[in-house]
């Protein structure tokens, strides 16, 4: 009887565990599956709250969910509303941001000493409080004419930093306008559709408005399906590509949005035409080396490397230069799976040199940890042989390349080469069962 006294003690007290344990555990698989966002604006934040943004997050994301807006502010200076600027509203709601998992930003009209520099610094405090969140940040769509140049330039900025500064761009401008529309080339003084311009701004165009199509964008950026690699396995590849000029051409063509579709990740494009991986180009004006040293913190968490380099004779010793390049890469990304680009130009005086350098791309390839993609393939067919490139043979009717350069059998087929890049990576994640 003692016994079963004793038992039966036991038994209630285990029933009383249960019962407070089972309830805290469903709260939190419960909570975990709810997200906060939080939406740092100026007025066009303002629109987004009156078209009940809040209430559409929350609804899909089931966390709670905070639009701070000020119009006619920015990023460094107050506006004439809560008069707080982006970085003092970031310091009072630091404990909502906390917690948050979307963090949207809508910034960029208004006047900074350097736009770029405030954004690096927005997204240095917001990541020291919030470094788990998904960012986003959205372009600027405002038509204002006596404004619309300045405000291409704050967009080409932001689309540029997107990569390095880990956000996805919501596009307001193609959100008015159309797929179309580019927001790098805002059409001075064009109305929003249906309406008329805006007064008050000293000039035609509008600034204001459109908050339902705005909200849809940002819903569907949220809501945008996990990259799959065509064998079905998903994917959040980062990639980072190093080249010359022909990587200028990859950027023309839209690689870096063509990785990120296909494999969920970032992904930069480090282009300078006419540099080597010792001597530096005439666009950003770095050697592939130097571009490595201040990219390092993004090729850090890089999954994937593409290395186009190899076309400019520049180096003393390629095979040397080779070597400290992917010595260089790898103490900084040790776990990134390498691919090195082979030359394809076909220009008749160096294509001797450019032979060799092929051959030293191949043999070295197993010894530097690399797959090597031909582009000399991509424009001329699978039995071409890049080790015995065809002085002078033009290449066939293939894209171009970018505007400032006429066919000249270097560069061009920028598509060709995305694909075989594309196909490159996708082989590797499949195989490696990612």
């Amino acid at each position: 009887m003692f016994h079963n006294a004793v038992r039966a003690l036991i038994l209630s007290v285990v029933a009383l565990v249960l019962a407070v344990i089972v309830p805290v555990a469903s709260a939190a698989g419960s909570e975990a599956a709810k997200e906060s966002s939080y939406v740092l604006a100026d007025s066009i934040g303002y629109g987004l709250h009156l078209n009940n943004l809040e209430a559409t997050l929350q609804a899909k994301l089931g966390g709670a969910s905070r639009i701070s807006y000020d119009g006619g502010r920015s990023i460094t200076a107050p506006g004439n509303q809560i008069k707080l600027s982006a970085l003092q509203s970031v310091e009072a709601d630091r404990d909502f941001i906390a917690g948050a998992g979307v963090i949207i930003i809508i910034l960029g009209m208004e006047q900074e000493a350097s736009f770029a520099e405030s954004q690096q610094r927005l997204l240095q405090k917001l990541r020291s409080i919030a470094p788990h969140a998904r960012y986003y940040w959205v372009d600027i769509a405002a038509t204002i004419s006596t404004h619309a140049a300045q405000w291409s330039d704050r967009n080409k900025i932001i689309y540029d930093n997107a990569a390095k500064l880990e956000y996805n761009v919501i596009s307001r401008y193609k959100a008015i306008f159309g797929p179309g529309a580019d927001p790098l080339h805002i059409v001075p003084g064009q109305n929003f559709p249906g309406w008329g311009s805006e007064s008050g701004y000293g000039g035609a165009g509008n600034v204001h408005g459109f908050d339902g199509q705005l909200s849809n964008a940002i819903m569907a950026a949220i809501y945008k399906s996990d990259a799959r690699t065509s064998c079905g396995k998903a994917a959040s590849l980062r990639s980072y590509v190093i080249g010359d000029s022909i990587a200028y051409g990859l950027h023309v063509d839209g690689l870096a949005s063509k990785l990120q579709a296909k494999f969920g990740g970032f992904s930069l494009i480090s282009y300078d035409g006419g540099r080597s991986i010792v001597s530096r180009g005439s666009q950003i004006e770095k050697s592939a080396l130097e571009s490595v040293e201040l990219d390092k913190d993004f090729i850090a968490k890089a999954n994937v490397i593409v290395i186009v380099l190899g076309t400019n004779l520049a180096e003393p010793s390629f095979d040397e230069s080779q070597q400290l390049l992917m010595q260089n890469l790898k103490a900084i990304a040790p776990l990134a799976s390498y691919f090195w680009v082979d030359i394809g130009a076909t220009v008749a005086a160096q294509v001797e040199s450019w032979n060799a350098r092929n051959k030293i791309i191949y043999e070295n390839a197993g010894k530097l940890g690399y797959s090597v993609i031909s582009r000399y393939k991509a424009i001329f067919g699978p039995k071409a042989d890049p080790l015995n490139i065809k002085a002078g043979a033009d290449f066939p009717n293939l894209d171009t390349g970018p505007a400032a350069w006429a066919p000249d059998n270097i560069h061009g087929a920028s598509a060709e080469l995305s694909k075989a890049i594309l196909d490159a990576v996708k082989a590797a994640v499949c195989k490696a069962g990612t």
